[in-house]
């Protein structure tokens, strides 16, 4: 059967979109039931989410064998840090706590990976990062209108949280950091020059004020001030670059510094408490998990839906997830997984980085994809966002890091 190609892209971005924003998520919650036993379900995964899942992976092996987006060479380069990762966690099979969990976590870690990277190459970075825009904006434009038709779905009714506004997605938070995140890249992109980028980034200022996520609106504060920098500084002299990114580096080094300094003032001006709404307790009773397994962890994903937490559970309850991505890097594969993730958030600067230096590509998507990296590489102490096997978080970091690899190369081609 002949595969019309242009369709077939079509179709894997809205697949990948419509599965990594939480449309498909939100459709199942509207006509499905949810089960009362959270850890179950936590530990075997949605139905429809792995169908899906599967079909974004088969498609990709089409995409990468039969429509050859690109050489096996560039896949191999541009993946590499990636395939590491991937083999490590493959090994924690063997000592998993739940080897069956760790597997079809591994899978959809898999799927994310490479569905990320065959977007990346079907697709200009502005398409990509412009076409996310407007989808965010239409998952926002769908839970104002559930605001409006059950209030009790699109709201947070009870607990500290209450009144805040979560929309189509289960987790305000993640909500409020997709929102985040696309306000980011429509104002570095300058959409709210048409009709419709500026009704979008409306939408999405709205969904991310009604959400009261001191978290979301730091990060479009810290995105928008990092993009100024990464772009207005940015010359067409490699060695004028440089120096201009060391003045960067001191910049925020300087803000870290002032920001460690005044922690608890910034924290009760947010209205947050000193112990981050319980993670720092949370921590205090991992730290025990993570030394008892501390150089080879529990497994891929296995943690959290194996008997090892029992005691945990007893104690506090299911939480799903340590509410820091290092912790869970330790708990996914100890270590020498962590060191592997360390790593490899430090790739990805440097080959942002020298896309800044060298001037390769769209300064304006280098400055985003900056801003936004970073921010991630912060957010991920107090939330799950690196080497989660199935958030939108973790998807855009794909994208974000497999750019600045494309640009790279195209860089060197040119050169």
């Amino acid at each position: 059967m002949k595969i019309k190609s242009d369709s077939f892209k079509r179709l894997f971005l809205f697949l990948s979109f419509f599965y990594y924003l939480g449309l498909l998520s939100f459709t199942s919650g509207m006509f499905g039931e949810k089960g009362d036993d959270v850890f179950s379900a936590n530990a075997s995964g949605s139905i429809a989410n792995q169908i899906i899942g599967i079909l974004l992976l088969l498609m990709s092996l089409v995409l990468l064998l039969k429509l050859k987006i690109c050489s096996l060479a560039s896949f191999r380069r541009q993946t590499l840090f990636w395939s590491l990762i991937v083999l490590w966690f493959t090994l924690s099979i063997y000592w998993s706590y739940a080897p069956s969990v760790s597997f079809r976590r591994l899978i959809a870690f898999i799927i994310i990976i490479v569905t990320a990277f065959c977007l990346v190459q079907m697709f200009t970075p502005h398409s990509l990062l412009s076409a996310l825009v407007l989808t965010v904006a239409f998952a926002g434009v769908l839970g104002l209108i559930q605001a409006i038709i059950n209030p009790s779905s699109a709201f947070i009714s009870e607990g500290i949280r209450a009144g805040a506004f979560s929309g189509i997605y289960f987790d305000k938070n993640a909500g409020a950091r997709i929102n985040a995140y696309a306000l980011i890249i429509g104002i570095g992109l300058r959409l709210y020059r048409s009709k419709l980028g500026a009704f979008s980034l409306l939408v999405i200022a709205v969904c991310l004020l009604m959400s009261r996520s001191a978290t979301g609106l730091v990060m479009v504060t810290l995105g928008g001030g990092l993009m100024f920098l990464f772009k207005y500084f940015s010359t067409y002299s490699p060695r004028k670059n440089l120096n201009r990114l060391f003045i960067i580096i001191f910049i925020l080094v300087a803000s870290t510094t002032l920001v460690l300094y005044l922690y608890n003032y910034l924290l009760e001006f947010m209205g947050r408490d000193p112990n981050l709404t319980n993670r720092t307790i949370i921590w205090e009773l991992m730290d025990v998990y993570i030394e008892a397994e501390f150089m080879k962890g529990y497994g891929f994903g296995a943690f959290w839906a194996s008997s090892a937490v029992a005691d945990f559970l007893d104690r506090w309850g299911f939480i799903g997830n340590a509410h820091s991505g290092y912790y869970e890097a330790f708990l996914h594969g100890g270590l020498i997984g962590f060191t592997l993730v360390i790593i490899m958030l430090i790739h990805s600067l440097y080959s942002l980085g020298k896309n800044f230096l060298s001037g390769h590509g769209d300064i304006a998507i280098t400055a985003i994809l900056f801003a936004i990296v970073i921010n991630q590489i912060i957010v991920n102490y107090v939330g799950f966002i690196i080497i989660n096997h199935n958030s939108f978080d973790m998807f855009f970091f794909l994208i974000a890091y497999f750019t600045a690899t494309r640009i790279n190369q195209a860089g060197l081609r040119k050169n």
